[in-house]
């Protein structure tokens, strides 16, 4: 008997069992299909994820020409008054006459600069230690070596915060570093040696991480998110806790509160908190606000996926439109919408999500089932609407809020390609020095100041500290 036979004997026989199979196969193609359709545009998954076939355009197309805009100052390369070196271009002899013009000291014509690498960037600094003898009394005084001088030859310490910019800021491997160097100064600093770089920045930073994880610790508000990364070959996770102006890596082999609790910033935290809606955030105490930004894309995927979920996009244009209302509101330098405007939204927002409500009942417990009871994506979603609409509307309400979680992601971005172009870190010290040094540089970034001389810093006695004294 063919298989289809079976099938149809099947049929006759136990027409129940038969319908049970059709929907339980129903679910699971429509569950493939779920995953099939996931893009950076409705879901958490990266834009490198979505390969050739990327998803369709969804803003709308600018006006605006190509290039610079009307009023733009652009950049260009400017004269400099005091240029390092002067090449004259004459001639030696007359066009007409053929007598010498080698002794005649030409006119200016006309000026054009380049600026150019010099050929010899490194220069090698002699320290030398003297002895003196005093003329009154014959005692002989002998100098001293200054104290970042500790070998016969080293690499000063210009050259060492250059080497962590490389490592740390570039994120460029040991092994293209030193070619990088090689290529540069004619010197190839070897593995050893940029590893005591990293040691020496990452215990002169201890203190100075102490002090922006307190200035975190007291900023009105916050943003968290951790991602995974790879650690000595397995699975681990990087969590940031960032504000404007400072930035906090740490890592743990926990994503939710075992790392939370073990580090203690979060838990101690008593501002208000952006982050993605992960359960482990909503154990303490302080106040919430929910990225709109994950939110949109998953309304963006329940209406791909069902397209009589007409809710999803009307709740997608109110919080558009919410947020161009909260950003015009700011560029005029008010401190808060009108109470009209304000309640409003809320009230649209509650209506819509009645609507879902209505439209995605909650599934219903069958006799004698154990356990959690199975939702569909839509119906999950609602309930966390209704659970935390007031975390959702914080940047309606509070001005200091913003509209998504987008600060974080951003802090967590240079993670990702450090793991794209090195694969892992290979050992936990490896990843805390990263951790020290990239929250470090990160700050730095945010508050605008030059990195390279501050890394220099790094190899003083007063290593610069991002955090104002009180």
């Amino acid at each position: 008997m063919s298989r289809r036979d079976e099938l149809l004997e099947l049929c006759w026989r136990e027409p129940e069992r038969v319908v049970d199979l059709l929907l339980a196969l129903e679910a699971r193609v429509a569950d493939l299909e779920r995953r099939l359709n996931k893009n950076s545009k409705n879901s958490d998954k990266p834009p490198s994820s979505d390969g050739l076939r990327k998803p369709s355009r969804k803003r709308s197309k600018s006006k605006r020409k190509a290039g610079g805009q009307k009023g733009h100052s652009g950049r260009t390369l400017r004269f400099s008054d005091n240029p390092d070196k002067i090449i004259s271009h004459g001639v030696d002899y007359c066009r007409d006459c053929g007598a010498s013009l080698a002794d005649i000291k030409g006119a200016v014509l006309s000026r054009r600069q380049e600026i150019e690498i010099p050929e010899q960037p490194v220069e090698i600094i002699e320290h030398q230690r003297l002895e003196k003898q005093c003329p009154c009394c014959g005692t002989r005084n002998r100098g001293s070596w200054p104290a970042h001088i500790t070998g016969n030859v080293q690499y000063g310490r210009r050259f060492k915060a250059f080497c962590l910019y490389l490592l740390n800021y570039q994120l460029l491997p040991y092994q293209r570093a030193g070619e990088l160097l090689s290529a540069l100064f004619g010197y190839q600093p070897g593995g050893g040696t940029l590893q005591s770089i990293l040691d020496h920045a990452y215990v002169t930073l201890e203190p100075i991480e102490a002090v922006i994880k307190a200035a975190i610790r007291g900023s009105p508000v916050g943003h968290g998110d951790e991602t995974g990364i790879r650690v000595d070959g397995q699975t681990k996770w990087l969590h940031v806790f960032s504000t404007l102006t400072y930035t906090y890596y740490y890592w743990s082999q926990h994503r939710g509160q075992k790392a939370h609790r073990a580090d203690g910033l979060l838990p101690a935290y008593q501002g208000i908190l952006m982050h993605d809606a992960y359960r482990s955030y909503f154990l303490y105490a302080y106040v919430h606000a929910l990225c709109n930004a994950h939110l949109l894309r998953e309304l963006q995927a329940i209406y791909e996926t069902d397209q009589t979920q007409r809710w999803a996009p009307q709740l997608m244009r109110l919080l558009r439109t919410a947020w161009a209302l909260v950003k015009a509101a700011q560029d005029a330098e008010e401190t808060k919408l009108s109470d009209r405007q304000r309640d409003r939204i809320v009230r649209l927002f509650e209506q819509i999500v009645a609507r879902a409500d209505q439209q995605n009942p909650p599934a219903q417990r069958q006799p004698g089932q154990r356990g959690r009871v199975a939702q569909s994506v839509s119906r999950n979603l609602i309930d966390r609407l209704i659970e935390h609409q007031d975390a959702y509307l914080r940047f309606v309400v509070d001005f200091r809020v913003p509209f998504d979680n987008n600060l974080a992601e951003r802090d967590l971005r240079m993670s990702k390609l450090q793991q794209k172009i090195s694969g892992c870190f290979r050992t936990e010290t490896g990843a805390d020095a990263f951790c020290r040094i990239r929250g470090y540089i990160s700050t730095l970034r945010k508050q605008g100041v030059d990195l390279l001389p501050t890394l220099f810093s790094l190899w003083s006695d007063t290593p610069f500290c991002p955090v104002p004294a009180d």
